[in-house]
């Protein structure tokens, strides 16, 4: 028999699984299979031995062998691999629907037992809506209830597009959440190249001007691209309460993805009344350094290369976001192994800057050893260590995160947690 505390429970909950009706040390191989919306599935397995009571508790015993080691409950959910399978575009509004996790306990007489939990992304009374007005492109996810509620925008990161998942993990905790696209989406620029901030703007007095909006708090959360970005929103309209940035950067970077045609050379990715905004790699000696690919295919470690841009003092200083004008506490969140950028040197620029100037509001930078760029909200798969950078004019080409699946988990797990306390602090004024 297979027992879960919470068969039905929210992606970022910790669950509870338990064998019964085994021998007194007997094997078991326990299969977790998830299924996501776009038709991906995702497998672990671990082998345990059961106790002398015939039971095997995941959050207590390690496997002997499998995807995992060590003691984690939440083991075959992080530890997954994607099986074979073709990938498929979500479908609409499929953050709505329930993730399903099918377990299966097998024995080697062959004695078998199978359970389906859901794990969901929106909870129960969560609301859904796009929203193609006003010159704001993104989704808006409200809690149940009339409200007021807090609110949040959540970026996407380097990929781009709308970053749904975000928006509905954040309601499901009580928070009316944007999630706003900037680039990489339909009716929005191809590239992270000079977008204006003039178009935030508009989204955050869209917001302000909802009857829903408790209090006026406003927080803004996003993570690499989109942390740099948010700092940068932060530090430009007073609007903004509270700044949560996951491995971002306290300096602004060059555009990503294509320029118009005809153009050539690097370029900003932000603009500001009409002005580009200076980015670390312009006129800066060390910005010809660039990784070098071994062989077609092979995945690409950025962070080398951005060290040597930091070296150019010149450059950082004029670059450097000046995260001392937030009005609102700041939470930083960074990898030490993160491959994709050094997360953690860049987060550690806004850090000592708001040191420097004597910050009034709390702030923190929490930095886990052994984890990259890929530090998600619990408990999804972290086995993807490389990805494809979903840009125009990046086809094929592959980044390396750094980190291990184990670190990046954890990370996740005790990050999350922290967020949600900061976020109610802040939102509750108690910062």
């Amino acid at each position: 028999m297979i027992v879960v505390d919470r068969p039905i429970a929210l992606v970022d909950a910790e669950i509870r699984i338990e064998l019964r009706g085994l021998r007194p040390r007997q094997a078991v191989t326990l299969t977790a299979i998830q299924t996501f919306p776009n038709a991906s599935r995702w497998q672990a397995q671990a082998t345990f031995t059961s106790d002398e009571s015939g039971r095997v508790e995941v959050a207590r015993q390690a496997p002997v062998k499998g995807s995992y080691d060590g003691v984690s409950a939440m083991g075959l959910f992080w530890s997954a691999e994607r099986l074979p399978g073709e990938r498929l575009a979500p479908p609409a509004g499929s953050i709505m629907t329930p993730r399903l996790v099918h377990l299966e306990a097998t024995c080697p007489d062959g004695t078998r037992a199978e359970k389906t939990l859901e794990r969901q992304v929106a909870g129960p009374g969560v609301t859904r809506q796009e929203i193609r007005s006003d010159g704001v492109v993104g989704t808006l996810f409200l809690p149940p209830g009339a409200g007021p509620h807090p609110a949040v925008i959540a970026l996407s990161g380097g990929g781009g597009g709308i970053n749904e998942y975000w928006g509905a993990i954040l309601a499901s905790q009580g928070y009316a959440a944007l999630a706003l696209g900037y680039f990489n989406a339909e009716g929005l620029p191809r590239g992270l190249v000079e977008v204006p901030l003039e178009y935030f703007e508009n989204a955050i007095r869209w917001l302000r001007s909802q009857a829903w909006l408790r209090d006026h708090f406003l927080a803004v959360w996003g993570p690499s691209r989109g942390g740099e970005l948010a700092l940068l929103l932060g530090a430009t309209f007073p609007e903004i309460n509270t700044v949560i940035a996951w491995v971002p950067s306290g300096v602004l970077f060059w555009a990503l993805g294509p320029s118009e045609p005809g153009e050539a050379g690097p370029r900003a990715a932000w603009t500001y009344r009409g002005r580009a905004l200076p980015y670390l790699q312009e006129d800066n000696p060390g910005a010809s350094v660039a990784p070098r690919q071994e062989a077609p295919g092979r995945p690409v470690a950025w962070t080398p290369a951005y060290l040597a841009h930091l070296e150019d003092a010149r450059s950082v200083q004029r670059a450097t976001i000046p995260v001392e004008k937030i009005r609102g506490p700041v939470l930083l969140v960074s990898g030490s192994d993160d491959r994709m950028w050094p997360s953690s040197a860049l987060a550690d620029i806004a850090l000592r800057r708001l040191e420097s100037h004597r910050h009034p509001f709390p702030f923190r930078h929490l930095r886990y050893e052994g984890a990259g760029h890929t530090i998600l909200v619990p408990y999804g798969p972290t086995t993807q260590r490389v990805v494809e950078l979903p840009v125009q004019g990046f086809d094929g080409y592959l980044l390396d995160q750094g980190g291990s699946a184990k670190a990046d988990a954890s990370a996740g797990a005790d990050a999350w947690r922290k967020v949600l306390d900061f976020l109610a602090d802040a939102a509750e004024g108690r910062n």
